[in-house]
């Protein structure tokens, strides 16, 4: 079979044979065959799973203030249901803290601790030499272009995250 499969939807109507849906599962198997690799790895190294790197590296790019709950989970890309449970792991390890939001009772802000972004530093820089060994090298600097301009909009529209 080449890039779209052979078959008709005449013959397996479960196996659409359409671009869109081999564009899919390719990035479907290059994430799990990658993160197969890059999570144990990154437990060994960090001490922690990518779980908790995907809190400490959305708490990292909101900057000092943090995310309130509500915005963690929609930004998290690994966990939403559980997401109080683990922060409150996160936390009892000394990496984020929770902070009252001024005029708001309920209110609580999760911020990055100064512990939580030198482990998020260490981990993300260990990290990102797993995932270039693990996925970047199996692409041309071409393919990698197309892939990551194709992909943009997935990850650069918050709006569309914030929606699902």
């Amino acid at each position: 079979m080449g890039i779209v499969g052979d078959m008709t939807n005449e013959e397996d109507a479960s196996r659409p044979a359409t671009l869109w849906n081999d564009a899919w599962r390719g990035v479907l198997f290059a994430t799990s065959r990658t993160l197969q690799v890059a999570e144990p790895e990154l437990i060994a190294t960090a001490g922690f799973p990518l779980t908790w790197l995907d809190v400490l590296a959305q708490l990292y790019d909101a900057g000092e203030a943090g995310l309130r709950m509500q915005e963690l989970e929609q930004r998290s890309l690994f966990t939403r249901s559980g997401l109080t449970r683990l922060v409150d792991r996160i936390e009892a390890a000394g990496l984020v803290r929770r902070e009252a939001v001024p005029g708001d009772r309920r209110g609580v802000q999760v911020v990055l601790t100064e512990e939580g972004r030198r482990r998020h530093d260490a981990a993300f820089v260990g990290h990102s030499k797993v995932i270039e060994r693990v996925f970047g090298r199996r692409l041309t600097e071409a393919q990698l272009r197309a892939v990551a301009e194709a992909l943009a909009p997935f990850w650069h529209d918050d709006e569309d995250r914030a929606e699902s």
